[in-house]
């Protein structure tokens, strides 16, 4: 499993995929969105719930990557968060966006493994849940933490993986975050230019 580093950081990509604002905006106005972006950095994380469960129940691990890293619960959650909380225009958009969170967590997981590369090394997910059968990519882009008991969760294995996915995901976010600034500076540039032109 990847940490909560890299899952924070894929819920935070989907806050700014679906993020109406344009950059500027979106740090004057930080009040009336950062719910919303802790909302789905949240839902983003909530598939290894599971984890913290079943070590305070049974003491092991034995229940995670279980049925919540399914997209049958992926569209469970979905459903029932779009009902509780809209935060977007209408249900259907507002569910995209909650299993578009919850799926980021599946997609890196997906390609999370014990060695980088080409070496089929994931552990595999229930992604069509009941139906039993694992999935994994033969790519691993992240190296997963280990989690067997405490000792190996605070590990300094660990947190080697967390600089790589803070690092990784870091940069991955800065170039996003370049390509908004760029978009919208653009989009200012043709603004002026029509009024401009109509003065």
């Amino acid at each position: 499993m990847a940490s909560p580093i890299a899952h924070s950081f894929a819920g935070l990509w989907i806050f700014l995929l679906f993020a109406k604002q344009l950059p500027r905006r979106l740090s004057t106005q930080w009040r009336s969105w950062v719910a919303q972006l802790g909302l789905l950095i949240l839902v983003a994380n909530l598939p290894d719930f599971d984890f913290i469960i079943s070590f305070a129940l049974l003491g092991n691990h034995r229940l995670h990557h279980d049925f919540s890293h399914s997209l049958t619960i992926a569209i469970l959650v979905s459903l029932i968060l779009s009902r509780i909380w809209r935060i977007a225009p209408g249900f259907w958009l507002t569910f995209v966006i909650y299993f578009s969170a919850y799926g980021s967590h599946l997609l890196v997981d997906l390609f999370t493994g014990s060695s980088l590369g080409w070496t089929n090394s994931g552990s595999g997910l229930p992604l069509f849940w009941p139906w039993h059968q694992n999935f994994s990519s033969p790519l691993i882009l992240i190296r997963g933490v280990r989690h067997l008991d405490l000792d190996a969760l605070f590990s300094m294995e660990n947190v080697r993986s967390g600089i790589y996915e803070l690092v990784t995901f870091g940069g991955i976010t800065a170039v996003i975050l370049f390509i908004r600034w760029r978009y919208a500076r653009r989009v200012d540039d043709v603004v002026i230019g029509r009024s401009g032109r109509s003065m």
